[in-house]
C-alpha cells in the first residue's frame, strides 16, 4: 500500500478522518467487525483460535490456465458473537474482461473500478479528482484490473474507513504482485493502523445444494456497511431527520437493493442483527435447492 503524508505503508496514502474463535454454530444478518489478520500462517490461526493443529495452511496456486492465483484470507472478529467470520476470495493474475471480451474493469488510486474498451472511455469521476460542480482536478492513477481485485478493494475501502477518500492526497494502490509471491506485509501492516475502521458485514449460511446436511458460514462480500450503521441496525434502520441521516438511508438503500438483487447474496440471510441460524427458516435447509430471498431476508 502507498501512503505519503502521514506514511505508514507503501499502499495507502491520504489524511485521517476527524473523527475468538471460529465455532459450530452459525450466523446470518449484520455484525460489526474488526479485522485481525490477513492470511495468517499456521502458528498465528493456531493463536487466534486456541488450538495446536499442524496441518499446513496454502494461499498460493495456479488456474487452470496457469494463471498465478492467491487465496485471500481476512479474519473478522465480531465481539458481540465472539466469534472470526474468514471473508475469503481468490486473486487470479489476469485481467479482468466482460464476457465477450471487448471491455476491461480498470482499478483506480480510489479503490473504485469501471469499465471501458479502452481508457479514453473511462469517466471522469474515475480518472480524475473533480470538484463539486464535476470539473477535473487531479488526476488519479489506475489500470487495469485483475479477476477478484475488485472484490479486495471494495473490503479496503471500508476496512481503511479513516481515509477522506475523495482527498486529493489519497491514493491506494495495491501490489499485486507481492501478494502472488506470498508476501502479505502491505495488507497486514495497516491493521491496527492510523485508517483501521471496524466495519459492518452481511453474514449468512450456504446450504450444500447435493447434502443439506452441510452448511457453511458466508460473509457477503459485494458491499460492506460504514461502522456507524451499527445504531441504525439496532434502531430497526430508523435514519433521524438530518443531512448525515439522509445520506446514512441512501446508503442503505442501495445495499439493500444490491444484496436483495439477481446478483446480491445466494445464502440464507436476515437484514437484522446478527443471531444464531435457524434452520427452520431457511428454504434450502429442508430442500436441495439453492436458497432464495424470502420476506425475512428482504426486511426488517
Amino acid at each position: 500500500m502507498n501512503v505519503e503524508k502521514n506514511k505508514t505503508s507503501d499502499m495507502v496514502k491520504g489524511n485521517e478522518k476527524d473523527g475468538t474463535v471460529i465455532i459450530n454454530q452459525k450466523n446470518v444478518g449484520f455484525a460489526l467487525v474488526k479485522l485481525k489478520a490477513v492470511n495468517p500462517s499456521r502458528e498465528q490461526v493456531n493463536e487466534l483460535l486456541g488450538k495446536e493443529d499442524d496441518k499446513e495452511i496454502t494461499y498460493l496456486a495456479k488456474d487452470a490456465e496457469g494463471n498465478d492465483r492467491v487465496r485471500l484470507s481476512f479474519w473478522l472478529y465480531c465481539s458481540e458473537a465472539d466469534k472470526y467470520f474468514i471473508h475469503s476470495f481468490n486473486l487470479t493474475n489476469k485481467v479482468r474482461k466482460s464476457r465477450d471480451g471487448v471491455k476491461t474493469q480498470y482499478v483506480n488510486s480510489s479503490c473504485s473500478t469501471a469499465w471501458g474498451e479502452k481508457e479514453s472511455d473511462l469517466p471522469v469521476w474515475f480518472t480524475h479528482h473533480v470538484d463539486k460542480e464535476g470539473n477535473k482536478m487531479e488526476k488519479k492513477k489506475f489500470r487495469p484490473a485483475l479477476l477478484g481485485e475488485e472484490e479486495l478493494t471494495t473490503l479496503i475501502k471500508s476496512w481503511l474507513g479513516n481515509l477522506k477518500w475523495k482527498n486529493l492526497e489519497t491514493s491506494v494502490m495495491i501490489d499485486t504482485e507481492k501478494l502472488f509471491e506470498g508476501d502479505y506485509s502491505e495488507l497486514r501492516q495497516e491493521i491496527n493502523g492510523k485508517w483501521d475502521r471496524q466495519f459492518i458485514i452481511l453474514t449468512g449460511v450456504r446450504t450444500d445444494e447435493n447434502d443439506i446436511e452441510k452448511k457453511y458460514q458466508q460473509v457477503y462480500g459485494k458491499a460492506f456497511l460504514p461502522g456507524e450503521f451499527d445504531e441504525y441496525i439496532k434502531n430497526g434502520m430508523k435514519f433521524p431527520a438530518t443531512k448525515n441521516g439522509q445520506y446514512a438511508s441512501r446508503i442503505w438503500d442501495k445495499f439493500e437493493k444490491d444484496v436483495i438483487g439477481q446478483y446480491g447474496f445466494s445464502a440464507y440471510f436476515e437484514l437484522d442483527a446478527i443471531k444464531p441460524y435457524d434452520a427452520s427458516k431457511d428454504p434450502a435447509a429442508s430442500v436441495s435447492a439453492k436458497a432464495d430471498v424470502t420476506a425475512t431476508n428482504a426486511k426488517f
